[in-house]
């Protein structure tokens, strides 16, 4: 039977009280993600660019108007570090970011989603079809005779590691492994840093020995494509590839 994960509760632990949403908020508390709607509209009201000191300094705009004119203005502003948490980006990781393109600046960042749309063509992901619904039927069988569930916990989660290992031809059973670095790196940005970083350096390790196997062993498969495919002439730099696999 699916378990259900109580890592959130602990995440949520760690998670101090929130005084003022326009001058303390914090996007990890259990009352943001209950009540975001309702805080945005009060905060368009009040505060249209809340500003926190959680996380090293964070700003929050909640106008569309707002959330654009920073979307388009790369000069002033960047995709380096798409994660709100308390390490600040140094601008090493540029042009690249960490995990390209969505973290990555124009004009490099053009090239590099570019480069993507061959491996997600409106056929190759029907030929995907079967098999996810097969896994998601199982997730349901699995969940046994009761009468109450955590879809998010029991099943939503899981689909997408699972798609994407069956994308990159690797185990389906190395999905947890995913599973744990999207917990460290988007839920639990309040945790010790030195939690976190062993957390990244087990899957950047991970990556490196899968990336090092599957260059000896080319197939049809994200991987491969992603260790032969060129951008400018070149083939992609080893962080480019194990930052967009990541």
């Amino acid at each position: 039977m699916t378990q259900i994960d109580d890592r959130n509760s602990h995440f949520a632990s760690l998670v101090e009280p929130v005084r003022d949403w326009s001058t303390d908020f914090d996007h990890m508390h259990p009352d943001y993600n209950a009540n975001a709607p309702e805080i945005w509209e009060e905060l368009r009201a009040k505060c249209p660019v809340a500003h926190s000191p959680r996380y090293g300094g964070t700003w929050l705009p909640v106008r569309h108007e707002d959330v654009s004119a920073i979307a388009y203005d790369t000069e002033h502003f960047s995709s380096e570090d798409v994660v709100v948490k308390r390490i600040k980006p140094t601008g090493e990781s540029r042009p690249y970011g960490g995990a390209p393109p969505i973290t990555s600046d124009p004009p490099f960042h053009h090239h590099a989603r570019r480069l993507l749309l061959p491996a997600f063509a409106p056929q190759k992901i029907a030929a995907m079809e079967a098999e996810t619904r097969a896994f998601c039927h199982s997730l349901i069988d699995n969940m046994g005779a009761v009468d109450v569930i955590d879809a998010a916990d029991q099943y939503a989660k899981h689909i997408p590691p699972a798609v994407i290992a069956h994308m990159l031809d690797l185990p389906l059973a190395d999905g947890e492994l995913f599973r744990d670095f999207i917990h460290t790196a988007l839920e639990g940005v309040a945790e010790d840093q030195a939690v976190r970083q062993a957390g990244w350096q087990k899957l950047d390790a991970y990556l490196d020995r899968r990336i090092s196997e599957r260059s000896q062993n080319l197939g049809d498969d994200l991987l491969s494509f992603l260790l032969t495919v060129e951008m400018g002439g070149n083939k992609l730099q080893p962080e480019h590839v194990r930052g967009t696999v990541a």
